[in-house]
């Protein structure tokens, strides 16, 4: 009888144990809860320095801009002439908007080129130099990549206004492929507010793109192509280019500066479409010679390479 009294009386101090130790979880969960909500939310540069994300000199004005349309350009007489007598190479112009070349004696890279320099030997070969600038220098494929560019910014990733500069084995400028772009149509799209670089910068952060310890370099604002339109006309639409450093190296992030959004971006994808509509397009070309053939055999060339990088 002793026994089972001695029990119970465990029982219910368990129990009022249990209750009361309930009651503190509870009652800290409460303020826990009411100190977030006292708290102000950090700064989003309070947030990158916790991960250690360094960021450069930013554009801190406020910029207005619209989207601009704009369509392929078609060669004048005065441009297929010019082409034409342009030296050490044979040219031509598929339905006078895809200028396919070839050099004669192939134009050889300095040792440590560097992009001006790059820029400077490229300008002396082609019409309208003005309008292009250099991008990149694909290793792996070995061909050097020049966007067009409108209203003085690129227009990054857009197959009708591009170069590509073949180099051989050696670095010696073999052969190169070129669209233009015409000039925007005269619109009266209203310009609007963009958002500001640092905007930009939290919307890559708030995306999981950037990781701990990685350098904003800089930010430019760019063109990038927002949509294609059936009769031909395109839509640009003003986009922050982000040059990131991290452990794996440079990257550049495109951030939509009106409606604030990460545009992704596949190099590899891009050069792949454009070779092989490219070859498609010459393919179907109704020429024949040594320009056509070489030009077609450079390009498979390059797209073979593409095609062994997916596989491996």
């Amino acid at each position: 009888m002793q026994w089972n009294q001695i029990k119970t009386l465990f029982i219910i101090c368990f129990l009022v144990l249990d209750v009361y130790l309930l009651y503190q979880y509870f009652n800290k969960q409460k303020e826990d809860d009411l100190s977030v909500q006292d708290r102000p939310d950090s700064t989003i540069e309070e947030q990158l320095a916790r991960e250690n994300i360094k960021v450069g000199d930013l554009p801190d004005q406020e910029y207005k801009e619209s989207f601009i349309r704009v369509r392929q350009h078609a060669l004048s007489e005065s441009e297929s002439k010019q082409l034409k007598d342009l030296p050490n190479q044979q040219s031509i112009a598929i339905d006078g908007k895809f200028i396919l070349s070839i050099f004669d004696k192939p134009i050889a890279l300095p040792k440590g080129v560097k992009n001006d320099e790059i820029d400077n030997i490229i300008g002396n070969n082609i019409i309208h130099p003005d309008e292009y600038e250099f991008w990149t220098w694909d290793k792996k494929l070995n061909v050097l990549v020049f966007f067009q560019k409108k209203m003085d910014r690129p227009v990054y990733f857009n197959q009708n206004g591009m170069i590509l500069v073949f180099l051989n084995d050696k670095n010696e400028i073999t052969s190169y492929t070129q669209t233009m772009l015409a000039k925007p149509d005269d619109t009266n799209n209203e310009a609007e507010k963009l958002i500001k670089p640092v905007k930009a910068v939290e919307t890559l952060y708030k995306s999981n793109q950037l990781s701990s310890g990685s350098e904003i370099k800089r930010a430019d604002l760019v063109f990038y192509t927002r949509v294609p339109l059936r009769n031909g006309v395109q839509v640009f639409v003003p986009t922050w280019k982000l040059a990131v450093n991290d452990k794996d190296g440079s990257k550049n992030f495109f951030v939509n500066a009106i409606e604030g959004y990460v545009i992704q971006s596949d190099e590899t994808l891009f050069m792949k479409n454009t070779i092989e509509e490219d070859i498609d397009r010459i393919e179907k070309t109704e020429f024949d010679g040594k320009l056509k053939e070489r030009l077609l055999q450079t390009l498979k060339e390059r797209l073979e390479l593409i095609n062994r990088g997916e596989k491996s």
